[in-house]
């Protein structure tokens, strides 16, 4: 099973950590225009500093893609 350690900040309202069978850190971050999630390893027990990959959504995406297929019949 795996296990799952989720963090608030206050101080970081618009974020929340989630640490992912001690190997992964991931922040997800509503940003202006949708979401941000960075996903951190951790190697040797230490966690990377910069991010492995960052994967970036677009609100305004979603949104034309839900009107599109609202409007199909």
């Amino acid at each position: 099973m795996t296990a799952f350690n989720i963090e608030f900040i206050t101080d970081q309202p618009d974020c929340v950590f989630v640490e992912v069978a001690r190997g992964f850190n991931v922040v997800i971050e509503r940003t202006e225009t949708g979401l941000s999630l960075r996903i951190y390893p951790r190697t040797g027990g230490d966690l990377w500093d910069v991010p492995f990959d960052t994967f970036e959504i677009d609100e305004s995406e979603i949104v034309a893609l839900e009107t599109k297929l609202e409007a199909q019949p």
